[in-house]
């Protein structure tokens, strides 16, 4: 009886091991990010499985990959497409100037902390295999095991402690499938000042302010109708005096004006 109880437990253990061998042996996570100095990321995840494992599930690939993602926690929301070449099927996440404070999820957190940077990204198999934990939780730890992860992120300030491969501003980290694994992978780096806020620049002259009435607009349009004014008016006086006609002229010389004098009539 105690035999039979015994080898019943060891199928149910080997069926459960060769479940998960199945679900993630072929797996994984490939990321590379670059933070920019305004808070944002660039970059892309990989999440596959080979095409042979998701064949032997399941013909429809598709379906295969869909399920088989279900055991892993939620990644940073970015563009997704389907990624596929001649022996991976999965998804590609892609990060255009992703804010800081949207690339947050289960599994890959990057944050600002005052003027630090902090990335981290754990191995939690509780976190990891949940299918395979509704069969058996102890499964969890030999799904996370035979997954792999090879990441890579780039700052923009100098990297202060990590526990991965550091090269410059950038660090990375290679860990294979069936291998013990850290319980996270980490990094923190120097943060550049954020931008102070500039001063309100004054307001120059002539802003619509509908509060306030454009003063200095005013008196230079009646200072420049002055002056066209005075301009004006002096021209007017030169043409004047060059266009005036001269007095009539004074008649023949011994004759006057006048009406001629009248003949007295002589003595009779």
């Amino acid at each position: 009886m105690t035999t039979g109880l015994w080898r019943g437990r060891a199928v149910r253990a080997v069926a459960c091991l060769a479940l998960v061998a199945s679900l993630a042996g072929c797996m994984q996570l490939n990321l590379g990010l670059t933070v920019n100095a305004d808070d944002t990321i660039d970059g892309q995840l990989l999440l596959t499985a080979d095409r042979s494992v998701l064949s032997n599930r399941n013909k429809n690939i598709a379906v295969a990959y869909a399920e088989l993602r279900e055991n892993i926690p939620s990644l940073p929301v970015g563009e997704e497409t389907v990624y596929q070449d001649e022996r991976y099927y999965g998804a590609q996440i892609t990060y255009r100037h992703t804010p800081l404070k949207d690339f947050t999820s289960e599994s890959v957190n990057l944050v600002r902390d005052g003027d630090l940077y902090r990335f981290s990204l754990p191995l939690d198999p509780k976190k990891y295999g949940g299918k395979v934990a509704e069969q058996n939780p102890q499964n969890q730890q030999a799904f996370m095991q035979l997954m792999s992860f090879e990441i890579s992120v780039t700052f923009p300030g100098r990297v202060i402690d990590t526990n991965g491969t550091l090269s410059g501003r950038s660090v990375s980290w290679k860990v294979v499938a069936n291998q013990p694994k850290p319980a996270e992978l980490r990094a923190i780096a120097e943060a550049p000042p954020r931008p102070t806020p500039s001063a309100t620049p004054v307001a120059a002259a002539g802003d619509d302010d509908p509060g306030s009435f454009p003063w200095l607009l005013v008196a230079g349009a009646v200072l420049l109708l002055l002056l066209a004014g005075g301009v004006v008016t002096v021209l007017l006086r030169r043409r004047a005096r060059a266009t005036t006609v001269p007095s009539t002229p004074p008649g023949p010389t011994g004759t006057t004006g006048g009406a001629a004098p009248t003949d007295r009539p002589g003595p009779v």
